[in-house]
């Protein structure tokens, strides 16, 4: 999905853990799903493959039953995708809260980091490098981390680190990943 609120603003849906895109369910569709996710969990046999399928009918349920809503990041619009019928737009009003649909978590929430790298730019990307601050918490870095746009590797490299030390030392994130021309730099990701 990638749109234009009336404002001007691009809306994106390419990639999880959006701050912008949260799900709509139904009050009359609450029950159904409670009592799916109970049988699924009562009835399912014990092994492996009997808990994938009783995990995958939850799944199909859940894709069904909610609703894919999306709030503009500018002017606080939301959005919620109905499907064939198409989007329909709520407008917002002063003063306008713009995390409406951001984890119930908060800052709590742990999200990642990523920075790419590319010595040859593709010809939609504005920059050769690029860090995203993928997480709930404001920037603790400054003005030149998060969601940043780099013409040096070096500057990249160090606000990668500096932000992943600090966002991991808050427990933040889940995982961070710097790459450099399609290489992997550095990885993290919490035990599970």
């Amino acid at each position: 999905m990638n749109f234009r609120c009336e404002c001007g603003h691009r809306i994106h849906d390419n990639t999880d853990y959006l701050p912008y895109k949260g799900y709509f369910l139904a009050d009359q569709d609450q029950d159904d799903l409670m009592d799916e996710i109970d049988d699924a969990i009562e009835k399912s046999g014990p092994t492996p493959r009997d808990k994938e399928e009783a995990a995958m009918r939850i799944r199909s349920l859940i894709t069904r039953l909610f609703k894919s809503a999306y709030q503009c990041s500018n002017c606080g619009n939301l959005f919620m995708d109905l499907g064939p019928a198409g989007l329909e737009m709520f407008r917002a009003v002063d003063p306008v809260n713009k995390n409406l649909l951001r984890s119930a978590l908060g800052e709590q929430w742990r999200g990642h980091v990523f920075g790419e790298w590319k010595d040859i730019l593709p010809e939609w990307q504005t920059s050769h490098g690029i860090l995203y601050n993928e997480t709930n918490v404001s920037c603790p870095s400054g003005e030149s981390a998060g969601n940043g746009h780099y013409s040096d590797w070096e500057a990249l490299e160090r606000d990668y680190y500096q932000l992943f030390d600090e966002l991991k030392n808050r427990n933040a994130i889940r995982y961070s990943q710097l790459e450099k021309n399609g290489t992997l730099i550095h990885s993290w990701s919490l035990p599970k």
